[in-house]
């Protein structure tokens, strides 16, 4: 069983706040910060215990390298504005200066370390590297949950050096998600979308046991149109899925709604790609979402980063916020999408987990809630 942070002696205390800050950027802007925004409770309660904090977080996918436009000074700067408050950052991360630094901190100020993963050893979870993160503080934070599925140095390894807590997030992320799995209220609805079928195999496998329906729209769509023989033309799917297709829809008993109608792309002599469904999908959809009391939507319907691809995306978005039970959303994409249209007040929760929630409701064992104690009896 997880320990709690409420009862964590914090006081005066430095803290080492795992983070998962890895924002969508658009020449050099943050267009999303949703993730950032979604960790400030944690921040803010180390903070009222007198806490100096240390952020670790990283930006993008650099492999290893040092790549300057993924500087963690761009998140710095954001949660600055956010919160009005002062924000110190650095582009080190195990160099002496930033043991300075933090030897200088006073109580209630924050300190975003470099790009942690800069360096190979955070992927590799090494073990040194670890430890040179724990000795700068005297506690450990996961507020990651959407890194959790990833046995990580600052994840992982680092619990082994101190003691260690769930942030506020981490917990919220894991409790409602436990919605979808504890005794859902009936009818219980999975709408999934997106372009790969492959990060949603262990989700519709323990689920289709749980929901009513599972609303198929995206890319995978088209995936699963090609396996029942349909013309797809030149529209993207993923290949050498037989088995794992034949095996859904044995399994799914006709809980499994497809698409009835598309928007296409003419691509000229007689080709055409599907990246949109179409409006008698829609109003099918509909129905299903109108009546369902738990829902849990996972991928865009639709190539919906074109305006003239993003209207099966908003009308589900529209319609599953429209409804008054239960509404739980995960995915960058899709969440930026109904951030950016101004639905986010309509959904009971935003999970900033991505491929971490996939796996958490598939009832994978998660590295990071492992390590503090969340699967012990």
């Amino acid at each position: 069983m997880m320990k709690s942070l409420n009862d964590a002696d914090i006081e005066d205390k430095i803290v080492f706040l795992r983070l998962d800050w890895n924002v969508p950027l658009k020449e050099g802007k943050i267009t999303d910060d949703t993730r950032i925004a979604a960790t400030i409770p944690t921040i803010q309660f180390l903070q009222s215990k007198n806490s100096k904090v240390v952020i670790g977080t990283h930006l993008g996918r650099p492999e290893g390298e040092i790549v300057p436009e993924l500087t963690t000074s761009i998140l710095a700067r954001k949660f600055s504005e956010l919160t009005a408050g002062k924000v110190y950052a650095t582009d080190y991360v195990i160099e002496h200066r930033v043991r300075e630094q933090v030897k200088k901190l006073k109580s209630k100020d924050v300190l975003v370390l470099g790009n942690l993963r800069w360096y190979a050893e955070e992927q590799n979870n090494n073990l040194a590297f670890a430890n040179i993160l724990a000795s700068y503080a005297d506690i450990y934070v996961n507020d990651a949950f959407a890194v959790s599925h990833r046995a990580h140095a600052s994840v992982e390894a680092i619990t082994k050096f101190l003691p260690s807590y769930p942030g506020f997030l981490l917990e919220k992320e894991i409790t409602s998600l436990g919605l979808l799995t504890e005794a859902p209220r009936h009818p219980f609805l999975l709408v999934l979308g997106g372009a790969k079928i492959k990060d949603k195999v262990g989700l519709i496998k323990r689920f289709i046991k749980i929901a009513d329906y599972i609303l198929i729209g995206g890319a995978i769509a088209s995936t699963f149109k090609y396996f029942k023989g349909e013309d797809i033309s030149q529209s993207y799917y993923e290949p050498q899925l037989e088995d794992t297709i034949e095996e859904i829809v044995d399994v799914t008993a006709g809980k499994l709604i497809l698409p009835i109608d598309d928007r296409r792309a003419d691509l000229g002599e007689g080709k055409f790609s599907i990246l949109d469904i179409g409006p008698g999908t829609v109003e099918n959809f509909k129905k299903y979402i109108n009546q369902a009391k738990t829902i849990f939507w996972n991928g865009n319907m639709g190539h919906s980063e074109e305006k003239e691809f993003e209207f099966g995306t908003l009308e589900i978005a529209k319609a599953i916020s429209d409804n008054k039970f239960i509404r739980v959303v995960a995915g960058g994409d899709t969440i930026g999408f109904i951030n950016s249209h101004g639905l986010i007040s309509g959904y009971s929760f935003i999970s900033t987990g991505g491929g971490a929630a996939l796996e958490f409701l598939a009832g994978i064992e998660l590295p990071g809630l492992k390590v503090l104690g969340y699967y012990d009896k």
